[in-house]
């Protein structure tokens, strides 16, 4: 997982501060990959001079030219959420086997959650005879299922310890 600092204008600044923008649009020259952190520093470009303030996102989603034709070239879109910490978990940082199974139960249930969702759109445009989109919806699909499972058997082993 890397950081990733960048500079924002105070208007797109406050709009992630309040939750309302929860995306970038970056050049993609710093092999951006999901899970990493973004530190986004307020940057005033009247005085060129960084206010002192910031935020940290987590990313949760990348898309690019490759996932999407209609990405510009070099850049790409990301999508950022609040960085995923354990609630109960000391800050130096020690999970017990319990928080740890109880985490991955928590994100197999989430997950489940975006795959149901993903394939109730991919179903919607399937309808509507628009196989792109249900293709890459389904395949979102896919991916959170087979991410649900995943933390579903983790949360098992774990539990078995």
């Amino acid at each position: 997982m890397n950081r990733h600092e960048l500079k924002t204008w105070p208007k797109y600044f406050a709009a992630v501060r309040s939750g309302q923008k929860r995306f970038e649009i970056r050049r993609n020259d710093r092999d951006f990959a999901v899970g990493d952190i973004l530190v986004l520093r307020e940057f005033d470009p009247a005085s060129d001079t960084y206010t002192g303030q910031s935020e940290e996102r987590q990313i949760t989603f990348l898309l690019s030219e490759e996932d999407y034709g209609g990405v510009i070239h070099g850049f790409v879109a990301i999508g950022f959420g609040d960085v995923m910490t354990h609630p109960s978990a000391p800050a130096e940082g020690a999970l017990t086997a319990e928080d740890l199974a109880s985490w991955h139960e928590t994100a197999a249930a989430n997950a489940s959650l975006r795959g149901q969702e993903a394939r109730k759109v991919s179903d919607g445009y399937a309808r509507s005879k628009m196989s792109v989109a249900a293709d890459r919806h389904g395949a979102v699909a896919d991916a959170a299922e087979a991410e649900a499972s995943f933390h579903a058997q983790a949360a098992r082993i774990v539990r078995k310890g």
